[in-house]
């Protein structure tokens, strides 16, 4: 453990650190010690970035999808990259998606259409 006896302020310093020590926490059941409001930030983030990561796959896959569709003169050229993207993408999306990220991407796919 750290010399630093308050994990708030470890989190300011050092939040890697911080996160070590958490999970050190965590392992020895001390949740009296935690740092409960930068745990659940911490949390939140966490499930905010996998969000963010399925959704830029499936734009990415929907981009190339439409680029092989809609964009005529160039697909001779960039028809086997377009698709090679697409497999590398879908790949990429089945190894994070779970059932609860497929019904974000459900609910959010019009917004993430559009973006795409």
């Amino acid at each position: 453990m750290t010399v630093i006896p308050d994990l708030k302020i470890l989190y300011e310093i050092d939040d890697s650190l911080w996160l070590e020590e958490t999970i050190e926490l965590l392992k020895a059941k001390r949740f009296d010690a935690l740092d409960l409001d930068n745990l659940i930030e911490e949390l939140e983030d966490l499930g905010n970035e996998k969000k963010f990561r399925v959704a830029s796959f499936l734009q990415q896959i929907i981009r190339h999808a439409l680029l092989l569709q809609f964009w005529t003169r160039e697909r001779e050229y960039n028809q086997s990259h377009w698709e090679s993207e697409l497999v590398n993408f879908q790949d990429q999306l089945n190894t994070y998606l779970t059932a609860s990220l497929r019904k974000y991407l459900e609910q959010e796919f019009d917004n993430i259409y559009q973006k795409a």
